[in-house]
């Protein structure tokens, strides 16, 4: 059962190569901000690719309490580079969580940096935390999440929403998924037999 803390917590994780904490406002850089200005990488979480400043993510970080969201940064474990980034945001009463990710660097260094980092999240969320539900949002474009990963894994979206595109006039579409605990912990056991060959997509 989850117990809304009345203080705000810092979560600290580990991988074998990725480490997971709350950013800083020190953290940001103008790195940082060059991957939402980074038409490809703000086109998959449909943003407007565009100047972000120094302030801009220093305000996003503070705007979460570390109570019912948080912004942690992806660490490389050997050399400390910050890799990208996760939004979580937790709604107490109703034992839920959602989840969103950025990876800005597209290097060597950060494959498989999201599912070796969701990975631990997930079992922070539902086995530290005992939230019952994860809630995530993923891009019909996005083939490799949604398909590949979900379609494998024999999840299915829970309903399909329409947004405007941030870089169109369009609509993009939306597949929202919902996992509880027992959804996921049976994903885990899987891992271990018919989906071994997916292990390190799913990041279940």
């Amino acid at each position: 059962m989850s117990v809304k803390p009345t203080v705000p917590q810092t979560i600290t994780l580990a991988s074998a190569r990725f480490a997971l904490r709350d950013l800083e406002p020190s953290d940001v850089s103008q790195r940082m901000c060059a991957w939402l200005a980074d038409p490809v990488k703000a086109r998959m979480i449909n943003s407007s690719p565009g100047a972000v400043t120094v302030d801009h993510l220093r305000a996003y970080i503070a705007s979460h309490d570390r109570i019912t969201g948080h912004v942690l940064g992806i660490f490389d474990k050997a050399t400390g580079a910050l890799l990208g980034f996760w939004a979580v945001y937790i709604d107490w009463d109703l034992g839920e969580f959602q989840l969103s990710v950025l990876i800005g660097e597209r290097s060597p260094k950060a494959v498989n940096a999201r599912a070796e980092t969701q990975r631990e999240l997930l079992k922070y969320m539902f086995d530290t935390l005992g939230l019952e539900t994860l809630r995530c949002s993923v891009l019909t474009r996005n083939e490799a999440i949604g398909d590949r990963i979900f379609g494998v894994a024999g999840v299915s979206p829970e309903h399909t929403s329409y947004n405007p595109s941030a870089t169109d006039e369009a609509f993009v579409e939306i597949r929202h998924y919902r996992i509880s605990k027992d959804q996921w912990r049976h994903l885990r056991a899987r891992v271990a037999g018919d989906l071994a060959p997916f292990e390190k997509q799913l990041g279940i």
